[in-house]
């Protein structure tokens, strides 16, 4: 009976542990997603309101050259 009830609780225990890693990951997911937005939003702002127009072009011009020296 003993042995019973042990093994129950450790099930119980190793269920609860799964259910927490499993809302663990999410919310580190959740949060990656929210960093990754955070900086697009940043770069997008330093984009097109911190370059002036010449730079634009210039760092066109550059990943247009690297693409084409793959």
């Amino acid at each position: 009976m003993k042995n019973v009830l042990f093994y129950l609780i450790i099930a119980i225990a190793v269920f609860g542990l799964i259910m927490n890693l499993d809302f663990f990951i999410m919310g580190f997911i959740r949060m990656i997603v929210s960093l990754i937005i955070f900086g697009l939003i940043i770069y997008l702002i330093y984009y097109f309101f911190f370059l002036t127009p010449d730079q634009r072009k210039y760092k066109k011009a550059m990943r247009k050259q690297k693409r084409r020296n793959r």
